[in-house]
């Protein structure tokens, strides 16, 4: 047990050192999209996308399955996750979209206030 929580932190750390970096770039959101065989990071501004490599393949399954319960994604195409990402509150708002029987997920970044907006 103790080894699926610590994968489960592990994943979750990725997943937030992901959305920092695009917070650092000033992406409004990030897709997570399969290309040949990787998971790859892609940081979007607006209509333009800019791939950022890939997930490390040990930690392809782990992330996505830490989005989908962060998200509450199970059974449901769009959920939403609120974080702290370098001290600033953001609700994540989750789609995931299926096809040829794997999944993408775009991650849009918005900006809350404390009061809970």
């Amino acid at each position: 047990m103790s080894e699926n929580v610590n994968k489960s932190e592990e994943a979750f750390r990725k997943l937030v050192r992901v959305l920092e970096a695009a917070v650092r770039a000033g992406a409004n959101s990030v897709g997570l999209e399969r290309e040949g065989e990787d998971l790859m990071v892609v940081h979007y501004f607006g209509g333009r996308g800019q791939a950022e490599g890939p997930i490390p393949k040990e930690m392809e399954q782990a992330v996505l399955e830490e989005i989908v319960s962060r998200a509450d994604l199970a059974g449901k195409p769009r959920g939403e996750l609120r974080l702290s990402l370098l001290g600033t509150e953001y609700k994540v708002v989750v789609d995931k979209r299926e096809s040829f029987d794997e999944s993408s997920f775009n991650l849009t970044l918005k900006k809350t206030s404390r009061r809970g907006a």
